[in-house]
């Protein structure tokens, strides 16, 4: 029974290719390059995911120095002389 879910062909560079019709090498690369969009796609999540959980602990530190009442230090500004 055969499969008619497999992939029989494959779209590059605005072209498509039979899967037959690839070489080893061929195979080697499509697979190195999707390997690639697949880290680089893991790696934005990871970046999302991350800044959200530093906006997540910025709010919360904001939190913890009103509700323990430390206040900033104050800036003392004096005039530059010419």
């Amino acid at each position: 029974m055969e499969n008619n879910n497999e992939i029989k062909t494959i779209t590059f560079d605005d072209n498509e290719y039979d899967i037959q019709d690839l070489t080893p090498r061929a195979i080697e690369a499509f697979n190195v390059l999707f390997k690639g969009q697949q880290n680089l796609n893991n790696l934005a999540m990871d970046v999302k995911l991350t800044q959200a959980s530093i906006a997540a602990l910025n709010g919360e530190l904001k939190t913890i120095l009103e509700e323990d009442k430390i206040k900033p230090k104050v800036k003392i500004e004096t005039e530059k002389k010419e």
